[in-house]
């Protein structure tokens, strides 16, 4: 039974190990429970650290790319895709001069970096780093000798990885906010992901542009997360609800907690608890 107007809710809700399985499989528990909710005729947010081209491939891998009424906020809110009208609704993008000084400060730390065109994921250096992205994430790279030299428009993010020394990262985010200088924001999706997004942008804040984009109070908004990404979307929702298999930061300021974890359809607990 559809839900009045006034009565709308947006359910916004992170991927990895949240939404999917650990082996990025969806649940046929989560995939029922999304497909009730949306038939409701209330708004789902696919909110994640994603591109948008693989966010889409993925979404589509899944058999939820055309569910009703949803839309797809990537690279933690830097960019927001109407999966209905097939069509960018919102962008905030990194500038080209900051994304050649974040590439120079990877190079004279250490440490690989790379950001995206719209079709691939582009490096000045051929890396372990940026095969095993790459497989993950099925996008293929390209390896140039300058990065502005490719890039035809700004991108939404950059992201340095190291997936073999985690500290490394948290190092090289140490190393990297005083020479951005409150220009970009830095925050990790995984132990081995540095986020870097230009300033102000975070789930968070995408969730508050979808609540006024839609018309949907912001009380009536519910959103779901496991990493240190998802700490602002937990934190803007009307019931923010933390993965028991997330963080403890995010535990701690959630509204709730899931009884399951991302492969025991702990989406589909908070769907049919909260949302349905």
């Amino acid at each position: 039974m559809a839900v009045s107007e006034k009565g709308k809710k947006i359910f916004f809700t992170d991927i990895d190990e949240t939404l999917v399985n650990t082996d990025k499989s969806l649940s046929e528990e989560n995939r029922r429970a999304l497909e009730a909710y949306v038939n409701t005729g209330s708004y789902l947010v696919i909110s994640t650290g994603r591109v948008l081209c693989a966010s889409i491939r993925l979404l589509k891998d899944l058999g939820i790319y055309d569910f009703p009424n949803t839309f797809i906020s990537t690279c933690n809110g830097g960019l927001i895709y109407d999966t209905g009208s097939e069509r960018v609704i919102s962008d905030s993008l990194i500038p080209l001069d900051l994304v050649t000084e974040v590439f120079r400060c990877a190079g004279e730390f250490g440490i690989h970096i790379q950001t995206y065109t719209d079709t691939e994921v582009v490096s000045e250096k051929d890396t372990p780093d940026l095969h095993r992205y790459c497989a993950i994430q099925k996008m293929p790279p390209l390896v140039v000798s300058h990065v502005e030299d490719v890039l035809r428009q700004s991108p939404a993010k950059i992201l340095a990885i190291d997936y073999s020394s985690p500290e490394h990262v948290t190092e090289f985010r140490n190393y990297l906010e005083p020479k951005v200088n409150g220009t970009l924001d830095l925050y990790k999706s995984n132990p081995y992901l540095l986020e870097i997004v230009r300033r102000g942008v975070n789930k968070g804040n995408a969730l508050r542009f979808m609540a006024d984009y839609l018309s949907v109070p912001v009380e009536n908004t519910i959103s779901a997360g496991d990493e240190e990404n998802d700490l602002t979307m937990i934190q803007a929702a009307g019931i923010g609800c933390a993965m028991c298999n997330g963080k403890d930061s995010l535990k701690e300021i959630a509204d709730y907690v899931t009884e399951n974890d991302n492969n025991h359809g702990g989406v589909a607990e908070i769907l049919y608890k909260f949302c349905i």
